[in-house]
């Protein structure tokens, strides 16, 4: 029999970078900003989901455009203005790897933009923004989710709700995992029945563990203690039924199988 611990809901901390244990307190959880005062940011957090513009203001046109704007810009990526970043990123073949999309709609793990923000191992060429300092998690994670939201070009726009980023690290013999989505959701709507994790072992045995729940604006953490020596994978399945939907701010069933329609189970799987 599973347990499930939901610790605490928490509106406008900053998260914090993936697999870094920076921001993480010492079971892996966010801990709370120096000042103690969580309320500052939340004011200032989109109600629903992030939109081209706020991108344009505080990251394509306040950081990008250092180097990618007017006719010179590189690879002809012009981002200093919302129109031209719309334009030259959305459905645009990526010129360093022509088989992928700079953004490809709905799938930010497939959009090179996102491969570049990031340092991806595929990736041609070098680390956006060149030479540094780069994105935190918290602004990629922006991107993310207005990529997995259909990358609109006015407003929130009105794909479904989806998991924008999932990521995991372990430390020792913890492992916590991020579950980030691309628009906030309804806290009471978390349901212990509909939330699994798992632990693999090399015969490929499934065994139900424990677990603690933590929800930080959009990103839920999932924190595993204990873990088995010898546990191979940790896998973590939301059942996203219609009689216990995990619910977005617009009282919306988040789309766990990606397919823009409400609803459907979701999977993410660790490797140890």
């Amino acid at each position: 029999m599973k347990t499930f611990f939901l610790l605490l809901a928490i509106a406008g901390l900053t998260a914090c970078g993936a697999g870094s244990g920076e921001g993480l307190n010492q079971q892996g959880l966010p801990t709370s900003s120096s000042n103690g005062n969580s309320s500052a940011s939340s004011s200032s957090a989109p109600e629903n989901a992030v939109t081209l513009a706020q991108l344009q203001q505080t990251i394509f046109g306040a950081i990008c455009t250092n180097c990618h704007t007017g006719a010179n810009a590189p690879r002809g990526l012009r981002l200093d203005s919302e129109e031209n970043a719309y334009a030259f990123l959305v459905n645009r073949t990526a010129d360093e790897i022509p088989t992928l999309m700079r953004v490809n709609p709905g799938k930010p793990d497939d959009s090179y933009l996102i491969k570049k923000l990031e340092g991806s191992a595929d990736i041609v060429g070098a680390r956006m923004p060149l030479g540094g300092p780069f994105l935190s998690q918290e602004q990629i994670d922006q991107v993310r989710s207005w990529i997995a939201n259909g990358a609109p070009r006015t407003g929130a726009g009105s794909a479904t709700t989806k998991v924008a980023r999932a990521s995991a690290q372990k430390l020792n013999s913890q492992v916590t995992v991020d579950l980030h989505f691309s628009r906030p959701l309804q806290f009471d709507t978390i349901d212990p029945d509909s939330i699994s994790v798992f632990y693999r072992t090399t015969a490929r045995q499934k065994t139900a563990i424990d677990f603690s729940l933590l929800l930080v604006d959009q990103t839920l953490y999932l924190s595993v203690n204990n873990l088995p020596e010898q546990a191979t994978h940790v896998e973590v399945l939301i059942y996203n039924s219609e009689l216990q939907p995990l619910l977005d701010k617009n009282h919306h069933a988040f789309d766990g199988d990606s397919d823009e329609n409400q609803g459907g189970g979701y999977s993410y799987v660790y490797p140890l």
